[in-house]
């Protein structure tokens, strides 16, 4: 009885500190502050120095399990995830996608990731894919873009300090958040 009455204590408390949904303004605010950080212009930088740099970036993210695939300016890239746990079972897949256009103020760069897990008792795996100019969204952290192009200005030479999750995440306003790009399960996060 004092199992069932911690279990029923544990649902009532997850229901009770849901977080309020954010207003239409604060939406709109986000999506806006996080389309202008998916997105870097870099003027003295070809389209290949980035695409270069940004496989050295998501390859350091979990070298083991990252797959690439290149297409019309984008560098795309997936990495499947699972974990056991007793009666369940997790499958995911991260989406991430580098897309780069050249044009007279130098080469436009836009960063953008995704990710789905699935878990229950049996789960079917995502099967491999690869997506091109995955979309921003207002629920995105902005911190994620500015660790994937502090650590991509790392490998470009403008930055002489490689960027740590640690680093990153002493930046964050709200210390219980979570950074897409260190969180996301399995992720290694190596360094250069």
């Amino acid at each position: 009885m004092k199992l069932l009455y911690v279990f029923a204590s544990l649902i009532l408390y997850g229901c009770a500190v849901n977080p309020q949904n954010k207003t239409l303004a604060e939406l709109d605010a986000s999506y806006l502050s996080n389309t202008k950080a998916s997105t870097r212009t870099y003027k003295d930088k070809t389209p290949l120095q980035i695409r270069d740099a940004a496989f050295k970036v998501i390859t350091l993210l979990d070298p083991d399990d990252i797959k690439f695939d290149v297409k019309d300016g984008s560098l795309m890239a997936t990495r499947f995830n699972t974990y056991y746990a007793v009666f369940f079972v997790g499958a995911g897949r991260d989406w991430y996608s580098v897309d780069i256009e050249k044009d007279g103020r130098g080469s436009n760069v836009r960063f953008g990731f995704y990710g789905e897990l699935n878990n229950g008792l049996i789960v079917q795996p995502i099967p491999e894919s690869f997506k091109s100019n995955i979309s921003v969204g207002a629920h995105n952290s902005i911190n994620d873009y500015n660790l994937f192009f502090d650590r991509l200005d790392y490998f470009l030479g403008l930055n002489p300090t490689w960027e740590t999750c640690e680093m990153a995440k002493k930046k964050l306003a709200d210390k219980n958040n979570q950074l897409f790009l260190c969180d996301q399960l399995g992720l290694e996060n190596k360094n250069p």
